[in-house]
């Protein structure tokens, strides 16, 4: 063989060589990784880890039977707090309440709507846990929207409405006063006003603030200081006003005495004892059980309008009709409910209510309807 072939073929077979022992060095190590204990499950965990991870705790939440607007809430709730584990999450308040402080801080629009704050109500319910103070500050804030009642110093009261939040200011619209709106406030920059409003899911929120600004606009606007906290003064509070009057209702007999007695006369009377936008108390000699429907009609404020609205308290017969029955409005209109509250305002008013400091004990008729 000629010198030049044997040379080349000795420099193919390195070559060759070379190439072999390369692959062989790589199959190996995959050999050696592949048959390692446990390696196999780990590398495919680790591969599909954040798409179960999603999928597992949606599955774990459904089988709780939290589902919905609560799931969604937990879920970014989850992502925003220091653990991954949402068994943690739901069973350490101080690890739910931070990280709901963070995901507001993150966006303060979270649980603006209602449907969101009554998920929110529903999931402390079910870890049996009491409304917080500071550390879901930002939710106990008002709202845009919402109806404010603001006492001054001088016995001034104002309902308004919140227009816009934020860090420092509150912005509200003045809708009606216990003086002539054609008068501002005699307040001055930095005093003192007790506010107060109400959440039908949660209670009756108290805050202390200063005036900032106010501005006559053609409306009247006041700025407020944004509080450091916000007190829960009852769960189940409300603003009520006695009041008398006759009402007529037409009576829709469903609940426990249906069966016996569904002859009666549909079309009754009944005598005003209280009312407030949630519900109003009355008395009369008609037989009326809890869940049964009326359609109401001589409401004051509300003129010749028909009014929906369930029994959820009564008196048995033969007892002190004094108490009366308490019904919960139902499908309320906005128009008829701000009607409502400006006469329970204006009622407040004329019986010198608002002069004196916040009560709680004032507060008897809850947004249901039903008695304390």
């Amino acid at each position: 063989m000629r010198p030049e072939t044997l040379n080349l073929w000795l420099a193919l077979g390195l070559l060759l060589l070379s190439i072999f022992l390369f692959f062989g060095e790589r199959v190996m190590r995959w050999w050696r990784m592949v048959m390692r204990p446990g390696s196999r499950n780990s590398r495919s965990s680790v591969s599909t880890r954040p798409l179960a991870t999603g999928i597992d705790t949606r599955d774990d939440l459904i089988a709780q039977g939290i589902d919905g607007v609560e799931a969604e809430l937990l879920l970014t709730l989850l992502a925003v707090s220091e653990t991954s584990d949402m068994s943690r999450l739901l069973n350490s308040r101080i690890v739910f309440e931070d990280a709901l402080e963070k995901a507001l801080t993150t966006d303060p629009d979270l649980i603006r709507e209602l449907g969101h704050r009554r998920a929110l109500d529903r999931i402390r319910i079910r870890r049996g846990w009491e409304v917080p103070a500071e550390l879901s500050q930002a939710l106990s804030i008002p709202v845009e929207e919402e109806e404010l009642l603001i006492q001054g110093p001088d016995g001034l009261s104002l309902r308004t409405i919140m227009i816009h939040r934020d860090a420092h200011s509150l912005a509200v619209r003045v809708i009606e006063s216990s003086q002539p709106m054609d008068e501002s406030a005699g307040w001055q920059v930095g005093d003192e006003l007790q506010v107060s409003f109400y959440r039908p899911e949660s209670g009756c929120f108290l805050f202390e603030t200063r005036l900032q600004e106010q501005r006559d606009l053609g409306e009247w606007f006041l700025f407020l200081e944004t509080p450091q906290k916000v007190r829960l003064e009852q769960r189940r509070q409300y603003l009520r006003v006695p009041i008398q009057g006759t009402i007529r209702f037409l009576h829709l007999p469903l609940g426990s005495g249906c069966d016996d007695n569904c002859d009666r006369e549909l079309l009754q009377e009944a005598n005003l004892i209280d009312i407030g936008t949630g519900g109003m108390g009355f008395s009369t000699e008609t037989a009326i059980d809890p869940d049964d429907l009326l359609i109401i009609r001589g409401i004051p404020s509300l003129g010749s309008r028909d009014v929906t609205a369930r029994v959820v308290s009564e008196v048995s017969a033969g007892e002190d009709p004094e108490g009366g029955i308490g019904v919960r409005f139902v499908g309320l209109s906005a128009s008829d409910r701000d009607r409502i509250a400006s006469l329970v305002f204006t009622r407040r008013v004329e019986l010198a209510d608002l002069g004196a400091g916040f009560d709680s004990t004032e507060h008897a008729l809850p947004p249901d309807g039903t008695c304390p």
